[in-house]
């Protein structure tokens, strides 16, 4: 199964080609401001590389978000439009649980922090599992300095807010590793194959972004 998966939430996006269990590629689009670009040409040399064709998709994984407003229309315009061109299910994939996902399985909670701007917080609290995390409440937006209420540990603390927090981090919360604080479009393609596999696609005329407040 031919899964193209596309991350532009944040900053630092990416796109991969996975074959079943199989990273064949992935590319990483290291500035947000380029991925209008970058993003097409990206698609064609990694089509390229992994020696496939668009032709090839059984599905497309695109994350969702919240996130960088101006990344997740780009990201989502293109997975709709290659879905709607190809024919083949478009499956969304939600940011905080890409990175709720790269914390290896653990008995801890994992909270999930992205910055949302204007001093705000986006955060999500999951349960690790084998498979793909549980949430453990509904995403939300806090203010920055509502955060420190809500590291209660024990707590495994992800996601690219980790790099800037203002306050000392309470005893019993663990930082993950700088290496799985990014979202992945490897992860998003893993995930969009189990919410395949459960029947979770969705219409691409009715996709829209989860931005957790208005757009500016």
């Amino acid at each position: 199964m031919l899964i193209l998966a596309l991350d532009t939430a944040t900053d630092t996006g990416s796109l991969a080609l996975v074959d079943g269990e199989r990273l064949l590629v992935e590319y990483f689009l290291d500035l947000a401001g380029t991925y209008l670009s970058r993003l097409l040409p990206g698609l064609a040399a990694a089509f390229a590389a992994a020696g496939r064709q668009p032709a090839e998709l059984a599905a497309i994984g695109v994350s969702v978000g919240p996130g960088n407003f101006t990344g997740l229309r780009i990201g989502l315009a293109t997975a709709k439009t290659l879905a709607w061109s190809r024919g083949c299910p478009l499956v969304p994939v939600p940011t905080l649980e890409v990175l709720a996902a790269q914390v290896p399985p653990q008995p801890h909670p994992i909270g999930v922090g992205l910055d949302a701007k204007r001093r705000e917080v986006f955060w999500g609290l999951y349960r690790g599992q084998a498979d793909r995390p549980q949430a453990l409440a509904e995403p939300r937006r806090l203010p920055l300095a509502e955060l420190a209420r809500h590291l209660t540990p024990p707590l495994i603390l992800t996601g690219p807010l980790v790099s800037f927090l203002p306050a000392p981090i309470p005893p019993g919360v663990i930082l993950a590793p700088p290496g799985v604080r990014l979202p992945r479009a490897a992860t998003v393609a893993r995930l969009a194959r189990l919410r395949l596999e459960a029947g979770l696609s969705a219409a691409p005329a009715r996709l829209t972004p989860t931005y957790l407040r208005p757009a500016l």
